[in-house]
């Protein structure tokens, strides 16, 4: 089947002696809220078209240049606040869980109780991707004018190990909505669980990790992230699994070979919280309504880390950074903390911190020919997707990617019409073009942005007044000599 190449576009308790700000890493909560554990799969809507790897070869081709994630910029961040039978609420910026490891090691617990499988659809199933647009509008009003992808680290996951030949199952809902795609998770449920949770990868965090007073009874942090990769702007969500003070004494407990770098980042990025507009105005009095509450601080990218646990029984004979990378990659989290046990006891030596920057790059300069194909699809869901609204399903095993018609049945939307109305149009029904190729010279003209990891780019060209004129008349193209 031949793939268009086409450019027209569809519109359990820490220990108390780890004091009382202690919370769980973990939502406590989860357990005792009683989701279902378990729930037939949506039915299916009619096939459009089928895609397979083979598929993307061709367009893959003439995306040679620009595979590389490029002016990486922190919009914002959030935390669900847990808390039992309330309406649903985020702390904007809120804060990741501060990396506090236990002063001697004790022989932890493993995994019980029930998780859902996607936090954000457990508490805010109408909309899941929604608080984390509204977060990224509260901090760049403008911010639609650019981005054509909004997703979330476990979609984009899923699409990118589909182009890698992986065979992990998956269901994902696709809607244009101003010319920006949103592609959202589909889980049988909102409130599917995991099943069969076995391991530490919960009560570990919990044991090592709090949640500081201003952020106390949080469930989990999300970070909105937004860059350039394949041509296109991509904003995306993605959870954070704690961070590390710099400079801090809890990296003594790293093996040596491992440790990470010195923190070069000098300037706190709690200094952009005034940008952020966060109302203190009282929540409304429905349940399903979203309600920002502002606490916590803005915590530099550069400091967050990504968590696992293993058995020490596969120490140095399995690759576990390895399997990370593509995640890793995703969200360019720079630290990638691995903590090995003996039977649920973790010793400071067991525990490995790792500066990861230099292994990601490596990962996406070794990857070129599976990420030309990723930012293929992508291209193809911006610029040649068949409808407005449809979803796509994989069921692993070498299949191919179902391109399926969206039933009734998925009431989920994107965006309620509030939001919606707030994710302007980029124009007046004309999409923007593709962004130009990257340009090998040096000259200083052609050296428009200043990047820097954390803070992201910045133009130092004037910005275009978008004010100026009418969309009956010019569309607000942003050119107008008024």
């Amino acid at each position: 089947m031949a793939w268009s190449s086409s450019r027209s576009h569809r519109g359990a308790s820490r220990g108390s002696h780890r004091g009382a700000g202690k919370m769980p890493w973990r939502s406590r909560n989860e357990s005792t809220q009683s989701p279902e554990s378990s729930s037939p799969a949506p039915p299916l809507g009619k096939i459009i078209r089928t895609l397979t790897v083979d598929d993307l070869e061709t367009t893959a081709e003439g995306q040679s240049s620009d595979l590389t994630i490029s002016q990486f910029t922190t919009v914002a961040s959030y935390n669900w606040l847990d808390k039992k039978n309330s309406a649903p609420t985020i702390l904007v910026p809120g804060k990741p869980p501060l990396w506090t490891p236990q002063a001697a090691p004790t022989t932890l617990q493993e995994d019980s109780g029930k998780y859902f499988r996607d936090k954000n659809a457990a508490r805010y199933p109408k909309h899941p991707l929604e608080p984390a647009v509204t977060v990224a509008l509260d901090a760049d009003e403008n911010i639609s004018t650019g981005v054509a992808i909004v997703a979330c680290g476990s979609t984009l996951g899923n699409l990118l190990r589909f182009v890698r030949g992986q065979d992990k199952p998956f269901r994902m809902l696709v809607q244009t909505i101003h010319a920006t795609v949103f592609l959202t998770r589909r889980e049988n449920s909102p409130t599917e669980l995991i099943p069969g949770v076995r391991g530490y990868g919960h009560t570990f965090p919990e044991a090592n990790t709090t949640w500081e007073a201003d952020v106390k009874g949080s469930g989990s942090h999300q970070r909105v992230v937004r860059y350039h990769f394949g041509g296109l702007e991509l904003l995306v969500r993605f959870e954070a699994d704690g961070y590390i003070k710099p400079p801090s004494s809890v990296l003594t407990n790293t093996s040596p070979e491992l440790s990470p770098q010195a923190d070069d980042d000098q300037n706190p990025l709690s200094d952009l919280l005034s940008d952020l507009g966060v109302s203190g105005s009282s929540p409304s009095p429905s349940s399903d309504d979203l309600h920002v509450k502002p606490a916590g601080a803005l915590v530099p990218h550069s400091q967050l880390f990504e968590l696992k646990t293993r058995s020490i029984l596969s120490k140095g004979k399995k690759d576990h950074l390895a399997e990370e990378l593509p995640r890793l990659w995703i969200s360019h989290i720079p630290t990638f903390l691995l903590a090995y046990h003996t039977r649920g006891l973790f010793k400071a030596e067991d525990i490995l911190i790792q500066d990861v920057r230099d292994e990601v790059k490596n990962w996406e300069q070794d990857h070129k020919t599976e990420l030309a194909k990723f930012a293929a699809l992508l291209n193809w869901l911006v610029y040649d997707n068949p409808k407005e609204k449809f979803e796509l399903c994989f069921s692993g095993g070498g299949g191919k990617l179902e391109v399926r018609e969206m039933l009734d049945d998925a009431v989920v939307e994107a965006l309620s019409d509030d939001v919606k109305g707030r994710w302007a149009p980029v124009s007046s029904g004309t999409p923007p073009p593709p962004p130009p190729a990257e340009s090998d010279s040096e000259d200083e003209d052609d050296k428009r942005y200043t990047w820097d990891y954390d803070y992201g780019f910045y133009d130092d060209e004037p910005q275009p007044d978008f004010t100026a004129c009418s969309a009956d008349h010019c569309g607000y193209c942003g050119k107008c000599d008024y």
